[in-house]
């Protein structure tokens, strides 16, 4: 797992040279089906809670369904890290700018709708369901053609009004399923 996790991590710092400017799409908007009383409540700090919530929801719909790859380091801190569990970290605006525009460059259909969106203090929870056609290679997986949908819940930290930290948890057993490069035995 080791090799995995060196080969998804250089591809993901490759990707950071990777620019997808002129790159549009004409998706729907990621709209939450879900808030949390907590999450609208006026109480102290309800209001810079969902400051980041928007946020968060500005930078899904513009970097990921609008793909506009070229845009995410405008959300981002510049000591912003990403943290994909076994696919490893990244770290630095430009980095993880460059890892999300490699993900829109591999899935120029991508849409991500927002199930759940939550907050507390300086971070965000979502819960999301991210889908699209795999036209180029993601972390070392070459294009497949093959249409892709996976679930993640990501936290998200923020920092002056920007993301300074995410922890995807993403499911790559259904990406890996999708992609044609992996199938579970528990998997039909």
């Amino acid at each position: 797992m080791r090799k995995l996790q060196r080969v998804a991590v250089a591809a993901a710092l490759a990707a950071a040279g990777l620019g997808v400017a002129g790159v549009t799409g004409n998706a729907a908007t990621a709209a939450p089906a879900h808030r949390t009383q907590a999450a609208t409540a006026s109480w102290a700090g309800g209001a810079s809670v969902r400051a980041n919530e928007r946020e968060v929801e500005a930078f899904l719909q513009d970097v990921i369904n609008e793909h506009h790859g070229d845009h995410a380091a405008s959300y981002l801190n510049p000591d912003m890290q990403w943290s994909g569990g076994t696919v490893g970290t990244v770290t630095g605006r430009a980095n993880v700018a460059g890892l999300f525009a490699g993900v829109v460059a591999a899935f120029p259909d991508a849409h991500i709708t927002i199930d759940d969106i939550f907050g507390q203090g300086d971070q965000v929870v979502v819960r999301v369901v991210v889908s699209g056609t795999q036209q180029g290679a993601i972390l070392g997986i070459p294009a497949s053609g093959r249409h892709v949908q996976w679930d993640g819940v990501d936290v998200y930290r923020l920092s002056h009004g920007k993301i300074s930290n995410i922890w995807a948890g993403d499911d790559w057993t259904a990406i890996l399923n999708d992609t044609g490069t992996y199938k579970a035995p528990w998997i039909p």
